[in-house]
């Protein structure tokens, strides 16, 4: 095992003795509720990098006495892009540890632009007969470096990542995630690229990774809020082919506009619509804001119900 190699695991080990003892903090006589647990996995990120933020100052005597991020930054760039590989295979944790993000955006942008051809010089799909998981630990170097590209603020990779993402009828999750946290990284830079994607590059049924595109466009709105984006947003529902998607969509960005919008979709589609959909709404406009007493019931679930249909008089 290489020095490299026995830095990443290392610090693997304490990241996971870390997560353990975060979880262990929720505890209840039942178990934490969802919403506990949800409320406490706010403040997940930033305990794992305060908690795991003193190995990396710590001397080794396998690094002949230097810490860990004195010996990364002496890293060449090429000695580095395979650390950073390396570190994606080995190291459970999805973030990629500080000190190669701080190293890489030293040597940026030729380290963006190195790691942007290995992501598309990768097919993004096993090959015939792979299996699965080793596929996964293949990829995993470039769901890193997409993710990095967002720490970077590296614009170029925005065009050809969502292209080669919205290229497949539909994506792997943690590929999903790691374009999510690319564009949450690029901010208000990308909002035109995503609305591009959304509205002019998809079908006229919104669907597949271009739904992608509008979960990604609502969760850079919720951070910066933009009357484009909530028009993007609005546009963006009526073409989306799964509805109960947008209504979400609508619910998060959280601008109260949504709440006729909302409402003026059920009272359209009251005698079609699917329970989820309709419950999904329901939430959104309690989340806008909004009242949903004068909401019919399709579904007769309250007090409020939805007159039937006239069949004419006999």
């Amino acid at each position: 095992m290489d020095c490299t190699t026995k830095l990443f695991s290392e610090f693997n080990e304490r990241l996971s003795k870390v997560c353990e003892e975060f979880a262990d903090q929720v505890s209840s006589s039942e178990g934490p509720t969802e919403s506990e647990m949800a409320e406490h996995f706010k403040n997940f990120r930033s305990y794992i990098e305060q908690q795991t933020e003193p190995f990396w100052k710590e001397s080794k005597e396998y690094l002949d006495g230097k810490t860990g991020e004195e010996f990364i930054s002496n890293l060449d760039l090429d000695a580095l892009l395979d650390a950073f590989c390396e570190s994606a295979k080995i190291i459970d944790d999805e973030a990629t540890p500080y000190p190669l993000v701080s190293a890489l955006k030293e040597k940026s942008p030729e380290s963006s632009e190195r790691l942007l051809k290995m992501v598309l010089d990768t097919s993004w799909e096993p090959a015939e007969g792979e299996d699965e998981n080793e596929f996964f630990v293949r990829f995993q170097p470039c769901v890193a470096a997409i993710r990095f590209f967002g720490a970077d603020e590296y614009e170029p990779a925005m065009e050809p990542v969502l292209t080669r993402f919205c290229s497949f009828s539909s994506t792997q999750e943690y590929i999903a995630d790691s374009v999510k946290v690319m564009m949450l990284g690029l901010g208000s830079k990308g909002v035109p690229t995503l609305i591009d994607f959304m509205l002019n590059r998809s079908d006229e049924e919104i669907s597949g990774p271009y739904e992608d595109m509008m979960i990604i466009l609502t969760h850079v709105g919720i951070k910066q809020p933009d009357n484009e984006i909530y028009q993007a947003l609005r546009a963006g529902f009526r073409r989306m082919k799964s509805k109960v998607i947008a209504v979400i969509c609508i619910g998060d960005y959280g601008d109260p506009r949504g709440i006729p919008l909302l409402k003026g979709y059920l009272d359209r589609n009251v005698h079609t619509i699917d329970r989820e959909t309709f419950y999904e709404a329901l939430s959104a406009i309690r989340r806008l804001g909004g009242e949903i007493n004068d909401i019919q019931d399709p579904f007769h679930d309250f007090t409020n119900k939805v007159p039937k249909k006239d069949q004419g008089k006999k």
